[in-house]
């Protein structure tokens, strides 16, 4: 719409000539986005994930009130606190009261090593902005009303609905933390590390240190159904089943993650075009380069210049538009691309 256009042209116009007004409203934004990205996952975890007894008992509608929870395997540092619980359960302790509180307090001490990492390696402000939502998480988790996951959502005996909405959640939280150069904290923040380092996409990185995780969490499982008499009612079979629809929900966030996280993913601009100095143009607007072929058009016979550009996916809607304006007859193709060798720029993280 045109007046939207107009508002962000003057909005951009005034942050330009007031940098200290810029810098505020990028951080406030960050923090604001962070925020709901904490939500999220948080919400997403107690309701699809790892839902406490108390919900599990409002959900039951025939039978005796149940006494564990069929739960998923969340990824990162909370399916890390998952794993660590199903280990001290292996002894006989019941914990099942108490776990939204652990998970919270373990979530949160998990990520003091990682962040850590991230301060010295990575960088400063990416790191506070982490903290902001590895902070938000332990506290969202411990703090949402269960009445606000079982009078909103029932699908607790849908496995496969629970694992898509898990997915959904959890990425949509990674993502939204990704894009504007933060991290949910966790695994994201090693995935990020190596995929920068690397330039490719964060989603498999993730997906790798997920299933290490589901399975010690099947592994402690199966071993305190057997020597805790409180875990006593968990089924081994139950305990697969769960894990298996675990892998679908890992397989949903993944796909969702690497989605909205386009600052790593690569596209080749090819450009058919009769000006000579586009090229000079595009180098100039870009921190990339790129190879002029000389060319001639087949059906007309004339000169023109074919132009090979390795773009992130963030700079393909501005360098289209750059070119339409320059040459209207200009001729472009996108591709995309899985990998790319050599020096090839990109942003660092602030």
């Amino acid at each position: 719409m045109k007046w939207l256009t107009e508002a962000e042209d003057k909005t951009s116009s005034f942050l330009i000539d007031h940098p200290q007004a810029k810098k505020w409203t990028i951080w406030i934004s960050k923090f604001i986005i962070e925020a709901i990205s904490a939500f999220i996952f948080a919400y997403g975890f107690r309701a699809f994930i790892s839902p406490t007894i108390e919900c599990v008992k409002q959900w039951a509608t025939s039978g005796d009130a149940p006494t564990t929870v069929n739960a998923l395997i969340s990824g990162g540092a909370s399916g890390i606190s998952q794993a660590i619980i199903k280990f001290i359960e292996i002894f006989p302790v019941n914990l099942i009261e108490y776990e939204k509180t652990l998970v919270s307090i373990l979530y949160f001490v998990i990520n003091i090593p990682i962040l850590l990492l991230s301060w010295f390696k990575i960088s400063k402000q990416f790191t506070i902005f982490t903290l902001i939502n590895v902070g938000f998480v332990s506290l969202f988790n411990q703090v949402i009303p269960d009445d606000w996951i079982f009078n909103v959502v029932n699908i607790y005996d849908d496995h496969l609905a629970r694992a898509i909405f898990a997915g959904i959640t959890t990425g949509v939280s990674s993502g939204l933390a990704l894009m504007i150069g933060t991290s949910s904290g966790g695994v994201d923040v090693i995935s990020l590390y190596i995929s920068e380092k690397k330039s490719t996409s964060v989603g498999k990185y993730s997906l790798i240190a997920n299933t290490i995780t589901v399975l010690c969490y099947v592994l402690f499982s199966a071993i305190g159904s057997k020597t805790n008499t409180y875990q006593s009612s968990m089924k081994m079979d139950n305990i697969v089943t769960m894990a298996l629809y675990t892998v679908v929900y890992f397989f949903v966030s993944s796909q969702v993650v690497d989605l909205l996280n386009i600052k790593n993913r690569k596209q080749e601009l090819q450009i058919i075009t009769s000006d000579s100095q586009l090229a000079t143009v595009l180098i100039r607007s870009f921190p990339h380069s790129c190879s002029i072929i000389d060319s001639k058009g087949a059906f007309s016979g004339k000169k023109n210049f074919f132009l090979i550009m390795v773009i992130s996916k963030s700079e393909v809607k501005k360098a289209v538009k750059m070119v339409k304006e320059r040459d209207p007859l200009a001729f472009m193709t996108v591709v995309d691309i899985n990998q790319v060798y050599g020096r090839f720029y990109i942003k660092p993280i602030e």
